[in-house]
């Protein structure tokens, strides 16, 4: 049995913090404190869906665990110095964290990005997957450093194929399945003092926040990559699809096929693309 660790838990909302603090304590581990970040922005309002993710979070806190809202990263390390804590887990934080807070724990800062580092590195590595037609989604858990996703590799792994139509729900239910192991995995590494496999900086790949210009399809592109923007599209805005004219009238593209189907087909730049669901705009 590995030392029971005190943990700070830094992510956005009552899913997030309650799949790591349960994974904690099936470890024999003890969660101490939730941070919480105050808005997407340092130091402004809170926009409404980040309230409303802090009231969620405050009903759903287990006793005994302190609640953390600071401001902006500056607040982070005295508030959570007073906490004594051996180790820091960030999963989704809103803000890049100082080094002052990453180095404080004596066992460090582990981090969960949800792809096979050193690919999509940055905020949005699920969008890019899916844009990019990748068939599954990774998990890596690395030591967190200065340079953001790019800390030593503690482990690694797909944790699910992603289907033709995706939702946030399908890559929760992945996370949720595979994460719990993952984490363990790391802890009892980074207890062995296991520094963790460094980042080929050859092979990577940025993710950042989704480009406006996927909101506009284009039938210039391949196939593959039109049929790709719009399982991206989906994933972004819910049940609805972009937008486009088509035989004199505006319909929304739900969902597309590279091989024949019946129902109205666009030419792409190598090929024919079969809108296979749509609906009036």
């Amino acid at each position: 049995m590995s030392a029971r660790l005190r943990v700070a838990i830094a992510s956005y909302g009552p899913n997030q913090f309650a799949l790591i603090s349960t994974t904690l304590a099936a470890f024999g581990h003890e969660p101490t404190v939730y941070l919480m970040s105050r808005s997407m922005r340092p130091n402004t309002p809170p926009e409404p869906d980040v309230f409303d993710g802090i009231a969620a979070t405050i009903s759903a806190i287990p006793a005994g665990i302190g609640l953390l809202l600071p401001s902006g990263p500056a607040d982070l390390y005295p508030m959570m110095s007073g906490f004594a804590v051996d180790l820091l887990v960030v999963f989704g934080f809103n803000w890049r964290i100082p080094d002052d807070v990453i180095f404080a724990p004596r066992h460090g800062t582990l981090n969960i990005h949800p792809s096979l580092l050193p690919r999509y590195r940055g905020p949005s590595p699920i969008p890019w997957a899916i844009r990019n037609g990748d068939k599954e989604l990774g998990v890596t858990i690395h030591r967190m450093t200065e340079t953001m996703d790019g800390g030593p590799i503690l482990t690694q792994a797909s944790v699910g194929d992603l289907p033709e139509v995706v939702s946030h729900a399908d890559t929760w239910r992945m996370m949720q399945s595979g994460l719990p192991a993952l984490l363990g995995d790391a802890i009892s590494r980074a207890l062995e003092g296991d520094e963790g496999i460094p980042q080929s900086e050859e092979a990577v790949s940025d993710a950042p926040f989704p480009p406006a210009e996927w909101n506009e399809i284009s039938w210039n592109q391949s196939r593959w990559d039109a049929h790709n923007q719009i399982r991206v599209f989906r994933f972004l805005h819910g049940s609805a699809g972009p937008v486009v004219e088509l035989d004199g009238r505006r319909i929304q593209i739900l969902r597309t096929s590279l091989s024949e189907r019946r129902g109205p087909v666009v030419q792409c730049a190598d090929g024919p693309l079969w809108i296979s669901d749509h609906a009036p705009a």
